[in-house]
């Protein structure tokens, strides 16, 4: 029970004495440390923003309460962490800035990469903390930290499995083709009459969920630029366009896929399940995805092998290959923190990033890769695989930093670049056009 309301329920109690005890500084203010310790509170915008979210409802409250009561041991200063995480996903924000115009009182906030990167940061909402988390960083996963870093600065721990994308294909159906493994992109392009012939789709993509369009654009701006995220991030400055030769060049890349008969276009009018029902049956060789597609492998694929590679280098193209993903969760400082609570905050950070107490949480989510070191992984061949080639040429997602019309505006471009509807150069260009528009709204930069 907060303090505020264990007073009121004192008050039949003469005032005078409520008087004299305020006078002697035994009743305390909310917000204020005091003799019973600081209450640490742990913002989440949605129920996922826990630890281990993707366990059961109760398997998950006995895990985060059992990391909880360890800290409350190890720092007897801290009486309460109180950890409020409700509601769905897609009203994260809303959740949020609802509790921040009602001055709720948050000091940590369970913070999504995503959001972090496209909200939480431009709206001051979570603050730099790269000085102090120095002590303890090297048991961070670097490609993790990456993506709560935003032009050179931390601004939050991730403590989650890591994502990156990866193409999952038929081993048996490569071996009995012939087809090396991993292949190159010419190797991909010269199986293609062999599938023909076997009657297969070479590569079927999820195309009618067009949120899933731009991880391809992730994998070849990559590669054309050389630095996908600095070069996003100079778009949205203002310093250079979405027109530029680099930008396009990701188009035309995604073309060539198609093109060259790879990429099938059939895939414009397949939804997920289209396509992880159509990889199970043996009628596609090849999908392009994330990690979080091997729990339906595991269930559907039963009459083949199946394993992964990373997307291949392109010829010609100045930058190594970059595959989209990261770590999802992480936890933040909010940016109205009491100063007199913020080394008690820093303290819980560093406390879920001990590699016994990140294994409370993390292990059982069966982790290919993890954010904090230490915490036992997968040994799976598909994972040992992803960790030696996939996951340290892992970027963060470009539409974790593009404004939300902006990542709308690419899914579309692309789709018409696969159906033959638009080329590369119109597909920019009307990406610059909804940047524009968005800049002459006064939505951006946001406030």
């Amino acid at each position: 029970m907060p303090v505020q309301q264990r007073v009121t329920h004192r008050s039949k109690r003469p005032t005078i004495l409520a008087a004299a005890l305020l006078s002697l500084s035994l009743i305390t203010l909310p917000g204020i440390a005091h003799a019973d310790g600081i209450t640490l509170k742990v913002f989440g915008g949605s129920s996922l923003d826990q630890l281990a979210p993707r366990q059961p409802p109760d398997e998950q409250k006995k895990i985060q309460q059992q990391v909880i009561d360890g800290f409350l041991k190890a720092n007897p200063d801290v009486s309460a962490v109180e950890w409020d995480a409700q509601g769905p996903q897609t009203d994260s924000i809303q959740r949020l800035m609802t509790a921040k115009l009602a001055s709720q009182e948050m000091d940590l906030i369970a913070c999504p990469a995503f959001y972090t990167n496209g909200a939480y940061v431009r709206r001051k909402l979570v603050m730099p903390i790269t000085d102090k988390i120095k002590p303890f960083q090297d048991r961070i996963d670097a490609a993790a930290l990456g993506a709560f870093t935003i032009n050179g600065q931390v601004y939050g721990v991730p403590i989650s499995t890591l994502s990156t994308s990866t193409i999952f294909y038929n081993v048996d159906l490569f071996q009995k083709l012939g087809i090396p493994t991993p292949p190159t992109y010419a190797d991909l392009k010269a199986a293609v009459p062999k599938f023909k012939t076997e009657g297969v789709i070479p590569l079927l993509h999820q195309g009618s969920n067009t949120v899933m369009w731009p991880m391809w654009y992730f994998e070849t701006f990559s590669q054309a630029s050389g630095d996908p995220i600095g070069k996003t991030q100079k778009n949205l400055e203002g310093t250079a366009k979405f027109t530029d030769a680099a930008d396009v060049e990701g188009f035309k890349l995604i073309k060539q896929w198609v093109d060259d008969g790879i990429l099938s276009k059939d895939s414009l009018s397949v939804d997920q399940d289209g396509m992880r029902a159509a990889f199970a049956a043996g009628k596609s060789a090849m999908y392009y995805g994330g990690t979080w597609e091997i729990p339906s492998l595991q269930s559907s694929v039963k009459d083949f092998k199946w394993g992964v590679f990373a997307f291949p280098k392109m010829d010609g193209t100045p930058g190594a290959p970059g595959h989209g993903g990261g770590a999802d969760n992480g936890i933040c400082v909010a940016s109205s923190i009491p100063p007199e609570k913020l080394d008690a905050a820093i303290k819980f950070i560093e406390y879920l990033t001990r590699p016994e107490v990140a294994t409370l949480y993390l292990a059982p989510e069966q982790p290919i890769a993890a954010s904090i070191k230490g915490v036992p992984q997968v040994d799976d061949a598909y994972a040992v695989e992803l960790r030696k080639e996939a996951f340290p040429s892992t970027i963060k997602f470009l539409d974790w930093i593009w404004p939300s019309e902006v990542a709308t505006a690419t899914a579309s471009a692309i789709a018409g670049i696969v159906g033959g509807t638009t080329t590369p150069e119109d597909a920019a260009a009307s990406i610059q056009t909804t940047f524009d528009d968005l800049k002459a709204q006064g939505n951006w930069p946001p406030k």
